[in-house]
């Protein structure tokens, strides 16, 4: 088992299969750990009938629980071998139920984390055809005199944990144990010294399974942290758990910082395809929101694709947004947020309603903004604008190409060279060359040093507006070193 953790293997009979209704009729732990092996069991009196189902189930009658002790007065003792330890059992949200509620009779909170061996047994061994307490003792050849009792079946979940260890291999069933419980294990490909070896500084990384195959690539400020998330608080998400039993081998490139990480990811994702991630879709153009006058001289939005070319000259207040679903999505959010009439807005799609509160007084029949009792043209307008203030464009701040510089924790540099929010490349600088240098965007790519002359010439070439990136520079060029070309030479001089 793992080591460091220690586990409670519990079985319980009850009085039938309610924990709100029925009782704990016997009990049995064994504790399991570093150097620790101990157990404790009780027949319990549930102070209530034993169904005969129950009793021929399990050979336990009411003459036999006769002056047994209750639950109340075994709690204390049991919470010795319970407190501090992980849950192990078949099933087991039928006796952590049973447990919580019992404890909670007694005013203890009971949430410990849960190991189920039936979860446990379908996951190791898929092709068994059952997975019940009694299949698997069959399958394993493990054979015990009696059936649904409490010590019998706690024995019986040690000897399948054992035989899954012996059999899968160490490495790969503390993963799946691991995985159960959210603990930061690592796939049976992938040793401590693999990880050791990431730094915890900001790159892009690749999860790639036994073939070599993409599976998921990903950016980060930390790539070690980062990478070993994919192997921890997995339970309860279907898609990270699969991801991280395929994962066989990890890839890595330390960058500059947050934004270069942005702008490789972004590029990588359009380029390659990782099987379980959400594909990108090709660059396209952004959905822009228009802000108009309608006819009651209220402010109406209006949606189109791309950025006008004149942008720049018109200064024009746009609101951008990814694409034309994003627009709609977040156009009904902010709305709501700031309690602005989508009906009034001229958006509301066919067959929506919108939940504002003049729509709410007049019961949502569509009326103008002179019907609307208390509700002022010049209010109406000044939060419509603020609701999306968020989204709206910001001119490009320089007059020219800039470069910005960003540098990690190690003294790793780049110049990510950007012209009206369009990403150009990323450089380190030769000041001896007086050129910049593109880092390879493959082993295969032999890149080809530039001058600042060249640099401008490249910006010249109008790339597409890429909502990822625009959003990304927003909130780093404040933050960095922005120089512009014509003052880059003089600057690197000094």
């Amino acid at each position: 088992m793992l080591s460091g953790v220690l586990f409670a293997l519990v079985d319980l009979e009850t009085t039938g299969g309610q924990p709100a209704h029925d009782e704990i009729m016997e009990v049995a732990v064994r504790l399991v750990g570093d150097n620790v092996d101990a157990s404790w069991q009780s027949l319990l009196d549930p102070r209530c009938a034993v169904p005969s189902f129950i009793q021929g189930l399990t050979g336990i009658s009411p003459s036999i629980l006769k002056g047994k002790p209750t639950f109340n007065a075994v709690q204390a003792e049991l919470w010795t071998y319970l407190d501090n330890a992980v849950l192990v059992a078949h099933n087991a949200r039928f006796d952590s139920g049973f447990l919580r509620i019992n404890y909670s009779r007694v005013g203890r909170e009971y949430q410990p984390r849960v190991l189920c061996t039936l979860k446990l047994a379908r996951v190791l061994y898929p092709d068994w055809p059952k997975h019940g307490l009694e299949a698997i003792c069959h399958r394993i050849g493990f054979y015990s005199e009696v059936h649904h009792r409490a010590m019998a079946d706690v024995d019986a979940m040690k000897a399948f944990l054992d035989y899954a260890r012996a059999d899968r291999g160490e490495a790969v069933f503390n993963f799946e144990v691991g995985l159960q419980l959210g603990l930061p294990v690592l796939p049976p490909s992938i040793s401590q010294k693999d990880i050791d070896a990431i730094p915890c500084q900001p790159g892009i990384y690749r999860l790639l399974g036994q073939a070599g195959e993409l599976l998921y690539l990903g950016s980060a400020e930390s790539l070690q942290d980062q990478v070993l998330s994919h192997f921890s608080n997995s339970t309860r998400d279907s898609k990270a758990t699969k991801l991280a039993r395929r994962v066989c081998g990890v890839q890595w490139q330390m960058l500059s910082g947050a934004l270069s990480a942005g702008l490789y990811l972004s590029r990588a994702l359009r380029a390659e395809q990782p099987e379980m991630q959400r594909r990108t879709k090709a660059t396209g153009k952004p959905c822009c929101v228009r802000f108009i006058e309608g006819d009651s001289g209220g402010m109406q939005l209006r949606l189109r694709s791309g950025l006008p070319a004149n942008i720049t000259k018109t200064q024009e207040s746009l609101a951008v947004f990814r694409d034309r679903k994003h627009a709609k999505t977040r156009i009904a959010a902010l709305a709501a947020e700031s309690d602005v009439c989508l009906v009034q807005l001229g958006v509301l799609g066919d067959g929506a309603s919108c939940e504002c509160s003049a729509c709410n007084i007049s019961g949502g029949m569509t009326v103008s903004m002179q019907e609307r009792a208390g509700v002022e043209l010049a209010d109406f307008n000044v939060r419509a604008k603020a609701a999306f203030a968020a989204y709206l464009y910001v001119a490009w701040p320089f007059d020219e190409p800039v470069l910005i510089y960003e540098q990690n924790e190690s003294g790793f540099g780049e110049w990510h060279l950007i012209y009206d929010w369009r990403h150009y490349g990323s450089f380190s600088w030769d000041a001896n060359l007086q050129r910049l240098s593109e880092r390879a965007k493959s082993e295969a790519d032999v890149p080809v040093p530039i001058d600042l002359q060249e640099a401008r010439l490249r910006c010249e070439q109008v790339n597409d507006f890429q909502y990822e990136h625009y959003r990304l520079l927003r909130g780093f060029i404040d933050n960095l070193e922005c120089l512009p070309l014509s003052e880059f030479a003089a600057s690197k001089a000094q």
